[in-house]
């Protein structure tokens, strides 16, 4: 996928990607119980983040403590 590919995505067709690459970064398949989809809450809040230098996607459950100027927020 180039990045103009990845810029055109719409919000379900990035979120969907995502769950692909991770999946395929955990050797095909990523387990989740049932209590811990019920353990998520609307009140969990999960940021996005982009690395430049890395060109990695950071996606965290608490903000990033960093002051590296190429991270986009």
């Amino acid at each position: 996928m180039t990045q103009d590919e990845r810029n055109a995505l719409s919000r379900e067709q990035l979120i969907y990607t995502m769950l692909c690459a991770l999946v395929k970064k955990n050797d095909g398949e990523i387990r989740i119980k049932e209590n811990e989809m019920d353990e998520v809450t609307k009140y969990d809040m999960m940021a996005m983040y982009y690395d430049k230098p890395n060109k990695e996607v950071i996606l965290s459950m608490h903000f990033l403590n960093t002051f590296m100027e190429d991270e986009v927020f």
